[in-house]
């Protein structure tokens, strides 16, 4: 759900749900959007609904349009009813006006507490590979550091590349996804080129 944006790095590996977290929100490195790209928050009363879904179907997280509004429902629901969705979801606007990229600030509920989490980061493919990502992720960090000291994101192996810039923002490997836990790790280091398994940390 995180990194829907390099969702297609590959289809030759193995594929293992994982979970990264950013086990403190300080020094969150900061990358300038190129000249007229800027960010948009949702907006009530708008076809914003539509345009998340036509950026994620883009972008490969769903098939169907039908799907996106499932999807949609499920993670952003709650969220219309309290209005929280107007302060929490971000679209990332080209020098024209066009939606091309998305970004949640988003609430996990992690061992018993609410803590920061990272949801749906999308970039439609003719935008990636243009600098665009970082600078969308380190935007949105900046806004959960203003209300959690600690951020979560839910990821894949196939999504290495995205993972690896994950790992450029310190996050780490988590052990709330256990299952297939150094397997998992021991793809992304190859992978990557980095030893995940000496970052993870004991007490998330």
């Amino acid at each position: 759900m995180a990194d829907n944006y390099l969702h297609k790095s590959t289809d030759e590996i193995k594929y293992i749900s994982m979970k990264m977290f950013r086990p403190n929100m300080d020094s969150i490195p900061s990358y300038p959007l190129p000249s007229g790209y800027s960010f948009q928050l949702y907006k009530k009363d708008s076809d914003d609904d539509e345009k998340w879904i036509n950026i994620c179907k883009a972008a490969g997280e769903f098939k169907t349009k039908e799907q996106g509004m499932e999807m949609f429902e499920k993670y952003f629901g709650e969220y219309k009813k309290n209005d929280l969705i107007s302060k929490r979801l971000y679209f990332l606007v080209n020098p024209e006006g066009k939606y091309i990229g998305t970004a949640t600030a988003g609430i996990d509920q992690i061992n018993g507490k609410e803590e920061g989490s990272l949801w749906w980061v999308s970039i439609i493919p003719e935008y990636q590979g243009k600098k665009l990502a970082k600078p969308l992720v380190s935007y949105v960090l900046h806004k959960i550091a203003e209300y959690s000291n600690v951020c979560y994101l839910d990821s894949q192996t196939t999504s290495w590349r995205a993972i690896n810039m994950y790992a450029d923002f310190n996050f780490v490997p988590s052990r709330l996804k256990s299952d297939n836990f150094e397997d998992a790790w021991k793809i992304l280091s190859k992978l990557c080129d980095r030893n995940f398994l000496n970052d993870i940390d004991q007490t998330d």
